[in-house]
This record gives structure tokens, sequence and C-alpha cells, in this order.
């Protein structure tokens, strides 16, 4: 009886949220991150999480701003890959991992920026054709060739890895 007295008394003088980030640090940062989860509401930042995983080669089902089971297990497959802990939760080391390539103008308008990609295959030796942003077949051969050289899955689709070693070869920032 006394511990819930407590934490009534705590949720009056310091607030719900400061208990809530003393117990779930993740879930606090997700919820600074993202705003009030609304259950089947669309939320903007989730949507653009979901369109970043599956930019990324993730499963994050439909990109309909729902946080739900799918959304979860990409974010969850995303952390063990990138070697983040595997919370299942969009915490600040998550978001900025999902931003970098944001940053270096490898993904514009949360697409591909396939022109600089054709650019920088150029740069190295992978023929892509001409620098035009499509994603045509000798930009698909260019990948796969790339992927190859790089210890990489010669799969053909440019994933958070590939993007990884695309970003070596751009110019210091």
């Amino acid at each position: 009886m006394a511990q819930f007295i407590l934490i009534f008394v705590l949720c009056g003088c310091l607030g719900c949220d400061f208990i809530y980030r003393l117990i779930n640090r993740q879930g606090a940062e997700e919820k600074k991150l993202i705003g009030e989860i609304v259950l089947h509401e669309r939320n903007m930042v989730i949507e653009e999480i979901q369109t970043l995983l599956k930019l990324y080669g993730y499963n994050a089902g439909n990109v309909d701003g729902v946080l739900g089971f799918r959304t979860r297990e990409a974010v969850a497959q995303f952390q063990k890959d990138t070697g983040l802990k595997e919370s299942r939760f969009v915490d600040q080391q998550t978001w900025e991992r999902l931003n970098i390539f944001k940053k270096n103008k490898l993904v514009v308008n949360d697409e591909l920026n396939v022109k600089l990609i054709q650019k920088i295959f150029k740069k190295v030796g992978f023929n892509p054709g001409k620098a035009d942003g499509k994603f045509g077949e000798n930009t698909k051969k260019a990948v796969k060739q790339f992927q190859q050289a790089h210890g990489l899955n010669p799969d053909g689709k440019i994933g958070y890895q590939t993007l990884l070693k695309l970003a070596d070869y751009l110019p210091a920032q």
C-alpha cells in the first residue's frame, strides 16, 4: 500500500512523464521523438520511420503511420543489424542511425538519391550508364558489382549496408 501512495505522490509532484522516464528510458525517448501514440491513428514520424526502414530493405508492413507489430519487428532487426541495443523502441540512437543518409544526401525526400549513387559508382569504377537518376539495368549491374567487391550480398538492391559502403566514397563533410 505504501508503494502505491509513494507512486501517487511522485506522480503528483514530479509528473507521470518523469516516472515513465525512470521506468522505461527507451519508451520515453521514443515518446519524445514520435509524440503521443494513439492506437490506429496515423503518425507522420512513424510513417517516416516506416518509409526509411522499407527503403533500407526491412519489412515494416504498410507505410501507414501506425506503430504495429511489423514495424516494431523491423525496428528490432534494424537495431540488431546496425549494432544497437535491440529494444524495439525508436530511441535517439536508432533515430540518428535511421536518418544518417539524409545528412550526406544519399537519401533525399525519403527516397534514394539514385543520381548521386550513380555518380559514386562512376567515380569508383563501376559503370551504371548515364547518371540520370533512374534505377535501370546498368545501375542494377553496377550495384551488384559494387556489392560483390565490398563483400556484401550481391542482390542488386541498395539497402542500409550498401549505403554505408557508398558513404565511404562521399567527400568529407
